[in-house]
């Protein structure tokens, strides 16, 4: 591996040129930069992490803490981590993944200065972790939008104003009797996703809106269940004509099951959905959907870090990125 003194040397100029020309503490001509620019590129130089960083002041990485509870969807988990590596990679940062439930391993690797800024997933109501993040010196951002951010930068998808677009466009294409199918809620007392209360506010502020019943359906991710929720409510006694699902797991099982009983859909029932544009398509179907535009998240969340870097002074926010509603040509069976 080459070092700075194999830089000099093929350049012929000295070692302090060398280091001048990488941190730019001080100027160099331009014929003086094009050598040491052209023995870099010969003998493929890349300056250490820590040499890096002390030149540039910064480690140039970013702390990610990513879930791993049994009951969150490792597969929308993975795109929003893939969304943040590609928008860290573009502005020349790198990503250091720790779990996020483990809290102490997350501020430690803030506090000891190993990112320069961390993004944390996978934020529930009253999370006991917000206290400890907001004393942190170096910037904090939260993919959620708990009712009280404690005064820390937040970035989300409005998900009260996707399920209120989903549940009028339901009622808009004739559904009248609309459910809202979701995951089993936690234990009494457990944790509440920012996301889950927002989406479930949405849908009753928007059947209240519309004079509408609104009822919540929690099924669990399994085929018989959900099997079991079209034979009995829709097949046989035609109880709902619309579905409103934030329910990602389920949604091609629903799918299946609906194809298999012989449930025309959407001429017998509507179906709408807050999921990522793939799952939405993912199945014997292809949903209408409220768009969940998770490559924007990871864009927005990983700007809003570097812009707090930036300018320490910039005061924390909330940006919630707004609903599209795609629709699409169901037809099953």
């Amino acid at each position: 591996m080459a070092t700075m003194t194999d830089i000099a040397r093929e350049a012929g100029v000295s070692l302090s040129t060398v280091s001048y020309a990488l941190s730019g503490k001080r100027p160099i001509s331009a014929s003086t930069r094009t050598r040491i620019d052209q023995a870099i590129a010969k003998l493929r130089y890349h300056p250490t992490a820590s040499a890096r960083a002390l030149a540039l002041k910064r480690t140039s990485l970013l702390g990610l803490a990513v879930p791993q509870r049994p009951d969150v969807d490792d597969h929308v988990i993975m795109e929003f981590v893939g969304s943040i590596l590609s928008a860290a990679h573009e502005a020349d940062y790198d990503v250091v993944l720790v779990t996020a439930e483990d809290r102490e391993r997350a501020l430690r690797i803030v506090e000891e200065g190993k990112v320069d800024a961390l993004i944390v997933m996978d934020i529930v109501e009253d999370d006991e972790r917000l206290p400890d993040l907001a004393r942190l010196h170096s910037p904090v951002v939260l993919i959620g939008n708990p009712q009280d951010t404690n005064g820390l930068a937040c970035v989300d998808f409005d998900f009260l104003a996707g399920a209120m677009l989903a549940v009028r466009e339901l009622h808009g294409r004739g559904a009248s009797r609309i459910a809202m199918l979701k995951p089993p809620s936690a234990a009494a007392g457990g944790p509440v996703p920012t996301y889950a209360r927002r989406a479930r506010l949405g849908y009753t502020m928007a059947c209240a809106e519309l004079g509408l019943d609104s009822e919540v359906v929690e099924l669990p991710p399994d085929s018989a269940a959900v099997a079991d929720f079209v034979r009995d409510q829709i097949l046989s006694g035609a109880r709902f004509d619309g579905l409103f699902v934030h329910h990602e797991p389920a949604l091609a099982m629903l799918g299946r099951a609906m194809s298999q009983l012989g449930v025309a859909c959407p001429e017998e029932v509507q179906v709408a959905a807050i999921a990522p544009a793939d799952v939405a398509r993912n199945g014997p179907w292809e949903v209408s959907s409220v768009d969940l535009p998770i490559p924007s998240i990871g864009r927005s969340t990983v700007a809003m870090a570097l812009e707090r870097l930036r300018d320490r002074e910039v005061p924390a926010h909330t940006r919630l990125l707004s609903p599209t509603f795609v629709p699409r040509a169901t037809t099953l069976p």
